[in-house]
């Protein structure tokens, strides 16, 4: 009589240990975040009043410690209409009449050099003969992209918002913002095209634009 042995059946082991799958839940839980992480100032909601800095504007990362910090910036509309209202520092200069056209003001304090680069220069006081001047500040706000006597553009009305940006850091109405940040990021965008509000990020005029729009009240 042979000795019989028992088949003994074939159980699958099972591969997926609570180790391993600890770990691929952490790394879909990662995944998730980093997600999170990369969605435009554009496409999230900003909270009324609520303000950030640039590097946590684009985190999204809206948690608040603390007393939150709160934002009362005012339009490039607001600041083109109230000439009266500006910071001390700054000069709206002056217009003769039709104060919306953007020809009928002078004076007041130049774009650049305060603002590197060229991209506000014309011949502002009359034909050829006279010499290339800075736009002010105020006739900035004032021109409208492509629509000028100097045919100068302003992709997405940057220029006017980074002047209004600037006004409001003076005025204290942007805590998050101070006036060597708001030229600082207008160099870095001029010079590159872009500005990185954090390593390898890269915001273009509309980006830059949704942001400072983000800090007013």
């Amino acid at each position: 009589m042979s000795d019989h042995i028992p088949d003994t059946p074939n159980t699958p082991t099972d591969a997926s240990s609570p180790e391993t799958v600890d770990q691929s839940r952490r790394k879909l839980a990662g995944g998730a975040i980093g997600a999170t992480a990369i969605l435009t100032l554009a496409s999230r909601p900003v909270l009324a009043g609520v303000c950030e800095s640039p590097s946590a504007a684009f985190s999204g990362n809206m948690s608040q410690h603390g007393t939150p910090i709160t934002c009362s910036g005012l339009s490039p509309g607001y600041w083109k209409e109230k000439p009266n209202k500006w910071p001390v520092s700054y000069d709206p200069g002056s217009c003769s009449n039709q104060c919306n056209q953007v020809e009928n003001w002078s004076a007041g304090t130049l774009f650049h050099p305060l603002f590197s680069g060229d991209n506000f220069i014309a011949y502002v006081d009359g034909g050829r003969m006279a010499v290339l001047t800075s736009l002010s500040m105020m006739q900035v706000m004032q021109m409208s992209n492509g629509n000028n006597p100097w045919d100068l553009s302003d992709p997405d009305n940057l220029g006017a918002h980074i002047v209004a940006a600037l006004l409001n850091a003076a005025a204290g109405l942007t805590p998050v913002l101070s006036e060597s940040d708001v030229t600082n990021m207008w160099r870095e965008w001029e010079s590159q095209g872009y500005f990185e509000p954090v390593a390898g990020v890269k915001w273009k005029s509309k980006e830059i634009v949704d942001y400072i729009k983000s800090t007013f009240h």
